[in-house]
């Protein structure tokens, strides 16, 4: 249930790591920003998602300019193209060439060790070297964005991480082509020991099959209560160090935290 009092009192952007931590809702004064059209914080129990709708960079160029020897992504690829993890903010674009789908969205999964005030997040957990692991879907129906904050889940029936705001904003996508941008700003991480996350770029109905595709996935996380990350330089994006393990395929402990969740969801 939302705390309202909370919601009232604290300042937009400025709240305290604790106040992170406890996935409340977002001030009065920032309803009225997303009715203007402005940035909605989504408040994820593990962290804030800053939302930016950017305007998309013109694809014109005239035929006295247009560089032929330059080739974009092959088709069938799936490609990280700019941003990457900085401090605690995650900020990435993937580039989506020939991969047939109705859309693009992204599936995110947390586990941790259990937070520092005993406070379990999720309905999974196990145990593992003699330490308490909690997991969950991010922004899914068990997660603290919905239990503690109050909010509907991204998706009402699916595992995803995007809301409808968000691929509007994030999303562009034609027949088999596009680019989906992923944020994150995890403050929560500061609850946990251990905090990591793999987050995956799908196809919605790929290749027009009934079910979604796992076109690319990246791990990422901290140790020591936010302070360490798990991926010191990680796959090159653009040049520099993204500080994400990006990789092909999802794990079996990424598709057995999406089981627990959402039961009935399959993907390719």
């Amino acid at each position: 249930m939302r705390d309202t009092t909370y919601a009232t009192q604290v300042k937009e952007r400025h709240a305290t790591v604790n106040d992170r931590m406890q996935g409340r809702t977002m001030p009065e004064k920032t309803a009225r920003s997303v009715a203007n059209g402005q940035t909605k914080p989504r408040h994820l129990g593990n962290g804030y998602l800053y939302k930016a709708a950017e305007k998309p960079t013109s694809r014109y160029t005239t035929s006295g300019s247009f560089d032929y020897t330059k080739k974009g992504p092959a088709p069938g690829s799936t490609t990280g193209t700019a941003g990457g993890l900085s401090g605690l903010t995650l900020d990435v674009t993937f580039t989506v060439a020939g991969e047939p789908a109705t859309s693009l969205q992204v599936i995110q999964v947390f586990w941790g060790t259990r937070r520092t005030d005993s406070k379990q997040v999720g309905t999974l957990t196990w145990t593992e070297n003699s330490k308490t692991y909690d997991a969950f879907v991010d922004g899914g129906k068990n997660s603290p964005y919905v239990v503690w904050g109050g909010n509907p889940p991204a998706h009402p029936t699916l595992p995803y991480y995007l809301t409808p705001d968000e691929v509007k904003n994030q999303v562009n996508f034609t027949t088999d082509s596009g680019t989906v941008k992923i944020f994150d700003a995890p403050g929560a991480v500061a609850a946990h020991d251990e905090a990591y996350f793999e987050t995956a770029v799908v196809a919605i109905n790929h290749k027009a099959s009934g079910r979604d595709r796992i076109l690319k996935a990246f791990d990422w996380g901290w140790t020591g209560k936010g302070t360490t990350p798990t991926v010191s330089k990680g796959t090159d994006i653009a040049g520099k160090d993204s500080g994400l393990n990006i990789k092909s395929s999802v794990s079996s402990r990424f598709d057995n935290i999406v089981k627990n969740d959402y039961s009935t969801y399959v993907h390719d």
